[in-house]
């Protein structure tokens, strides 16, 4: 009788401790400590409970409930300034504390693996993380559960992989030795150069996985509604003609167990896939305020292989506007700033992608490029002096995105003309005048005329504008600019030693 009753008791006390345990309210895991929120924004907090039962979240002073909808619960509170620590309570049947929460400003680092290249593997680490701790620089590193650079993975595993499981932690931790050390290299630089010149918190969400095509950051149903980019939407992406062919051959190396295992069974998800990163990276942070977005892709767009001929550029042009209007649309900010990474020299075929992102920093607003052409290496798509990437970029944010009176980057062409035996080409961030490189010759420039040849070009430079002439060519048609694989000797740079972009006047 005495064991039977402890059998009850047991019982009685398992159950109500499932029934403790079952209800209970929890929150968005973008939430941890050391976290930083957008400072001037609407600030919101969500998550999910197992219960009816009214919810109430404190926070800077403020106590706000809410009676959740089904078993989800949102929402907001009012826009803070640049400050803190503070301390979100949330308190149910259960109570949940996050601490030492920052409000400043919070940037995305997306792409591909040269924003993934970690400060541990740049020139100067040793340097950097010495000086690393920095208490109001803050960072979220986002680590896919697949590398998908010559693995293959167990059939089990492809099956469970999904958007939603993808990334294994959103923790934010406080930048020292130990959290810089593996992130990002552009984004901390990046972000350490915006903490020092502005004053105030900076958190950074890097999200980048090596190898992807711009695709995969796409939403599936705005390629769906295209009718040019709509197959890549549907089952068939991994073998259209749209898609990147190298990419495609690592896709299936990654699914041989399932080729081998399972070939007649639906195809298992993949990070690059049409939408994969868009739903697993992008979508979950819509409702969290950010500052803007800096983005080092297009070595996987740039041409169909590695030792191949350039993929369209128009093509590539539309991917990457959508790409860029999408993230807008999702955040609900039409002018959400974009600082586009422009490729660096090497040799292969990336000469008309420079100029894509060019252009779409010329033609759609609150869009920056960083120019780096002068940071390549001529075999090794993955330069080490992400430093100097990290510090331009900052650059280009202080100057077009918080309006300081700098010069945002290196000279890029906005016309030309022809004057006689001259064409003219007139330069933006060159006001203060144009130079070259240790005042050296300036070399990887040519014209040509009616014979179609192109000339070397002799020159002189008259305030933001470059005169180029040769003798050989009376009329002048087109000019060209750093137009190779790897100019490694292009030199033209403003006043303030920032290097020019590459160009052709001759599309």
């Amino acid at each position: 009788m005495q064991y039977t009753t402890r059998i009850v008791f047991r019982l009685l006390v398992c159950l109500l401790f499932t029934q403790t345990v079952s209800a209970t309210v929890s929150i968005s895991p973008l939430f941890t400590d050391h976290m930083v929120l957008q400072r001037d924004a609407v600030i919101h907090f969500w998550g999910t409970t197992t219960t009816g039962k009214k919810i109430t979240v404190s926070f800077a002073g403020k106590k706000i409930s809410v009676q959740p909808n089904e078993q989800q619960w949102e929402l907001s509170f009012p826009a803070l300034p640049a400050g803190g620590p503070y301390t979100l309570r949330i308190e149910s049947d259960n109570t949940i504390t996050i601490n030492d929460i920052l409000i400043g400003d919070v940037w995305i680092c997306a792409g591909q693996s040269n924003m993934r290249f970690r400060v541990n593997q740049a020139f100067d680490a040793d340097m950097a993380l010495l000086q690393s701790n920095n208490d109001q620089l803050r960072l979220s590193d986002w680590e896919g559960s697949v590398n998908p650079i010559n693995q293959r993975y167990p059939l089990a595993f492809l099956r469970e992989l999904n958007p939603d499981n993808f990334y294994q932690s959103k923790a934010w931790k406080k930048a020292d030795s130990t959290s810089v050390s593996g992130f990002s290299a552009v984004g901390y630089f990046f972000g350490n150069n915006l903490q020092q010149s502005l004053h105030i918190p900076i958190g950074l969400i890097n999200n980048s996985i090596g190898g992807v095509p711009v695709e995969t950051y796409i939403p599936l149903s705005t390629l769906a509604s295209d009718s040019l980019l709509s197959p890549l939407a549907g089952t068939n992406w991994l073998h259209n003609s749209l898609y990147p062919v190298w990419t495609a051959e690592r896709v299936m190396q990654n699914l041989i167990a399932w080729k081998e295992e399972a070939p007649l069974t639906l195809m298992p998800a993949h990070p690059y896939q049409p939408g994969f990163l868009f739903d697993a990276a992008i979508a979950p942070l819509h409702k969290l305020a950010v500052k803007g977005v800096i983005w080092y892709q297009g070595e996987s767009n740039a041409t169909f292989t590695a030792d191949s001929s350039a993929m369209d550029a128009s093509l590539n042009k539309k991917k990457l506007s959508l790409l860029i209007s999408s993230w807008r649309k999702k955040f609900n900010n039409p002018s959400l700033p974009f600082i586009i990474i422009q490729l660096p020299s090497t040799k292969r075929d990336w000469e008309q992608y420079r100029e894509v992102q060019m252009d779409l920093s010329k033609e759609i607003p609150n869009v920056s490029l960083v120019i780096t052409l002068d940071l390549g290496h001529a075999t090794d798509v993955h330069p080490r002096n992400k430093k100097t990437v990290g510090e331009r970029s900052a650059r280009v944010a202080l100057a077009d995105v918080y309006h300081k009176k700098i010069t945002a980057s290196g000279p890029v062409i906005q016309s030309y003309r022809t004057e006689g035996k001259y064409i003219v080409i007139s330069f933006s961030n060159a006001s203060t005048g144009l130079t070259t490189k240790n005042g050296e010759a300036l070399q990887s420039i040519f014209v040509f005329g009616s014979d179609k040849i192109f000339h070397p070009a002799k020159y002189f430079f008259k305030k933001n504008e470059l005169w180029l002439f040769a003798d050989d060519v009376s009329t002048p048609l087109a000019a060209r600019y750093a137009w190779e694989d790897d100019p490694f000797n292009a030199n033209l740079c403003n006043t303030d030693g920032l290097p020019a972009s590459p160009f052709r006047t001759d599309k």
